[in-house]
């Protein structure tokens, strides 16, 4: 008698996308768990009140048209790359406050290697890939762009 494999998560993407909505990490969680999932790993990318020694009073993020494309490319991408994982991604865009989540992103997987390895490569692929911009407010009234090419 043979004993049968492990058993492992479909690949899927169970969504990807751009919002002006506020962003709910319950919801990611959940959402790529399912009973064959023994790891969940997930990243929160929220606001903080200091950048390169300066109080950072709010963050405004912009995007280009084929940002939430781009994030649903990126989401199939590492799916591709690392077989047996269930991926959600959102990225806010719009006016965010300190302690507001800018970037939600979980991945589910049978086993924790795996699923630190698909959350690690995504969250560094949407950073990376997807255009989209933040404009910081400071304490002191001025502002600054972060993430335009010159």
């Amino acid at each position: 008698m043979s004993t049968p494999g492990p058993i492992q998560a479909d690949t899927a993407v169970v969504a990807a996308f751009v919002t002006d909505e506020p962003l709910d990490h319950g919801q990611a969680v959940s959402a790529v768990q399912d009973e064959r999932t023994g790891a969940v790993v997930s990243f929160s990318g929220v606001i903080r009140d200091h950048d390169g020694g300066r109080s950072v009073t709010s963050l405004d993020y912009t995007c280009h048209p084929g940002a939430d494309r781009a994030v649903k490319d990126v989401a199939r991408a590492v799916a591709g790359e690392f077989p047996g994982t269930r991926i959600w991604a959102a990225h806010r865009i719009g006016h965010l406050e300190v302690g507001d989540s800018a970037l939600e992103a979980a991945v589910g997987a049978a086993h924790r290697k795996l699923a630190f390895a698909a959350c690690d490569a995504l969250v560094d692929r949407i950073k990376a890939e997807v255009p989209i911009w933040k404009e910081q407010s400071f304490a002191d009234g001025s502002t600054e762009w972060v993430g335009l090419d010159a």
